[in-house]
């Protein structure tokens, strides 16, 4: 007779039709774990860069308002009390370096601790844009302020600018009011950001060098694609060896500017270390194998099942069919699980009544 009963069968087929299944997944899950990350750090590199970007261009579009409350204020104050207002505009001065307002003459009438006044600035970018409309200036040099602010040579005063032009009472342009906001505290509070976003940040000017990074590397459009898209003005993202050897997956975000805030031309990259960040792959490894386990356990569960309810009453059948075989007087068991069950059930019942048609 065969070793193999039915419930064995059963379990055995069951068992490696799950194990077929793992088999596949496993090697779907292997094969495509890389695109798979590749997706994952083009989303968090994507969202982040974009979160970042959005939350820098909001503080500056602050400071931009204010700047709009001085120019609509400033052609009904004296010299005196605009440059109180302009003092309170400039906070401890930790951030804002400088705020004054200069004439159509190009004079400064004003500023913040009287810095500059009385100075000729109409040669400055920040005074001639000014003059033509609101005007955001990228990272430059101290000039005027260099040595009045106390920067030197190996430690160089930088800013950022934001200009607006002050209209008398006619409409008529009146003079500009810059203000000159510390290029450190940009690249401190890009550092910052990116430590909190877990992310490596890049402003990148329309010429594609960097003006502001949270890191020490300072790679050129040459090096790298991503820094060629920038320059261009393109959004990009995907995965490229930097300088340092290190394969990174960026994004880049064209426009960093928020309302009313004018453009100073950045585009922002941001980048994620692809070898370090592997939770894409990981989760699903780890996923799919507690998923295997859980399905063998249920699978075997359902089977035990199976085997219990439906297949038992059958092996119980072919035993009193065996006996029946044998002479014996005994029954079976009415079995209505299965239709096979019930027939067979009652042709052993009838075969047990009519002994004549069993002995036939």
């Amino acid at each position: 007779m065969p070793t193999l009963t039915l419930r064995r069968s059963v379990i055995l087929f069951c068992l490696s039709c799950l194990m077929a299944v793992t088999v596949v997944c496993a090697s779907f899950v292997l094969l495509r774990g890389d695109r798979f990350t590749d997706s994952t750090l083009a989303f968090a590199s994507r969202f982040r860069t974009t979160a970042a970007a959005g939350e820098l261009a909001r503080t500056l579009e602050r400071d931009w308002r204010n700047l709009v409350f001085l120019t609509e204020r400033a052609g009904t104050l004296s010299p005196q009390e605009l440059s109180y207002l302009l003092a309170g505009a400039g906070g401890d001065g930790t951030r804002i370096s400088w705020v004054g307002y200069a004439d159509l003459g190009g004079t400064v009438v004003a500023a913040t601790d009287d810095l500059l006044v009385g100075q000729d600035v109409s040669a400055r970018p920040w005074y001639r844009n000014g003059l033509s409309g609101g005007f955001a200036g990228d990272v430059h040099d101290a000039l005027l302020l260099a040595q009045l602010l106390g920067g030197d040579a190996e430690q160089p005063l930088r800013f950022i600018d934001l200009a607006r032009p002050v209209l008398d009472q006619n409409g008529d342009v009146a003079g500009v009011i810059g203000m000159h906001i510390n290029a450190d505290w940009l690249a401190d509070y890009l550092a910052g950001t990116a430590e909190r976003f877990g992310i490596d940040l890049f402003l990148i000017d329309p010429s594609g060098a960097i003006s502001a990074s949270s890191s020490d590397q300072a790679p050129t459009e040459a090096d790298l694609q991503i820094l060629r898209s920038a320059q261009a003005g393109i959004g990009a993202e995907g995965r490229e060896t930097w300088p340092d050897g290190r394969d990174y997956f960026s994004t880049v975000v064209p426009q960093v500017t928020s309302g009313d805030l004018p453009s100073f031309g950045w585009r922002m990259i941001g980048r994620l270390d692809a070898s370090t960040v592997r939770f894409g792959v990981d989760l699903v490894r780890n996923g799919a194998h507690y998923a295997a386990l859980l399905a063998l356990a249920l699978v075997t569960l359902i089977t035990l099942i199976y085997a219990r309810v439906v297949l038992a009453p059958i092996a119980r059948l072919a035993a009193s069919a065996e006996q029946i075989s044998e002479g014996s007087q005994d029954y079976p068991a009415n079995s209505r699980i299965t239709v096979e069950a019930a027939q067979l059930s009652t042709a052993l019942a009838r075969l047990q009544r009519d002994p004549v048609s069993g002995e036939s």
